[in-house]
């Protein structure tokens, strides 16, 4: 289901011809970036060097992009940066955003039926499953069951706008993200009995571990490489010319995308086994300094000692 204020023009001049040389890849014209455990530093926050250097960027006529599984309305730290345009791509790629001029550009919700049907077919595979839903018009719903696994993992649990059964919380507004969780089954096997029990119907991906598993469902070819391949399209580019970083499955085809991809050194994985580039730690700004390099402008900032990059695979609960 795919809902857009307007169409986006196609890309001019995209092709297989677009050759950058090795030392300066003056030719990207679009940054994308996922938030938790890539831009952000080990506390969620702004890094210095990645702010000056995607302001920088900007500045030079490059779009910015951020792309992540947060709802938007866990993406208020961006404030910061609203005067550069950026776009954003929430929830997984199933909302995409003008956070300037607080306006939904496009979203694409799961039929009500499919959501229903995947939950129902999750059950008999994993008996504990519980449910979260992200409605696209703001807010999310929860069953009691879900809030009751969550409370064991953050005391600081935010209140769903609708407590109600699965069946009432997917017709209750569009639904854009469906979330699984087991209080027994950790997030990698979770995901691949969603995976079994989607049929197609939906599709999930995680982007964080912890033992209580927890996977994020978007309609059936909703990614961020999906949301981020309308955005260069309406900027007339080609995915040659953008730049992605990302440290989780949820990016890894938002990575495979684009002409210039690179991952985090404390990335799941499933990603570093992707075999792309390594950018660094999230906690030096690393996101910062490649942009600072591959596109010429130099460091911007005073550089840190390295830290010790953090894992995300572990006890993680951020949502990115």
């Amino acid at each position: 289901m795919d809902h857009a204020p307007g169409e986006g023009r196609a890309a001019q001049g995209c092709g297989k011809d677009l050759h950058l040389n090795d030392t300066q890849l003056n030719d990207i014209r679009l940054v994308a970036s996922d938030l938790d455990g890539t831009f952000l530093d080990a506390n969620h926050g702004l890094h210095p060097r990645c702010v000056a250097a995607v302001r920088e960027a900007s500045r030079h006529g490059v779009h910015i992009v951020f792309a992540t599984g947060r709802p938007s309305r866990w993406t208020g730290l961006l404030q910061p940066l609203l005067d550069i345009g950026y776009t954003l791509i929430a929830s997984n790629g199933a909302l995409v955003l003008d956070p300037g001029r607080g306006r939904v550009l496009t979203y694409r919700a799961i039929e009500p039926q499919d959501a229903f049907g995947f939950g129902t077919d999750l059950v008999p595979l994993v008996p504990d499953a519980c449910f979260a839903v992200e409605f696209a018009h703001g807010g999310w719903g929860a069953d009691e069951l879900f809030l009751n696994v969550q409370r064991g993992q953050s005391q600081d649990q935010e209140r769903p706008g609708i407590l109600a059964p699965f069946g009432q919380l997917v017709t209750h507004d569009a639904v854009v993200k469906v979330i699984a969780v087991s209080a027994s089954t950790p997030t990698e096997p979770l995901a691949a009995l969603c995976e079994r029990a989607s049929a197609g119907r939906v599709h999930p991906t995680f982007s964080f571990s912890r033992a209580a598993g927890f996977v994020e469902c978007s309609a059936p070819g909703v990614s961020k490489a999906s949301a981020l391949r309308a955005v260069l399209a309406q900027q007339g580019l080609c995915p040659d010319q953008a730049m992605a970083f990302g440290d989780m499955p949820n990016d890894l085809e938002m990575l495979r995308l684009v002409g210039h991809p690179y991952v985090m050194a404390g990335a799941h994985p499933v990603v570093l086994r992707a075999g792309y580039p390594i950018a660094g730690a999230n906690c030096d700004g690393a996101v910062g300094a490649i942009i600072e390099r591959e596109l010429g402008l130099g460091p911007l900032t005073p550089i840190s000692p390295p830290c010790q990059h953090a894992s995300r695979n572990r006890g993680q609960t951020s949502e990115d």
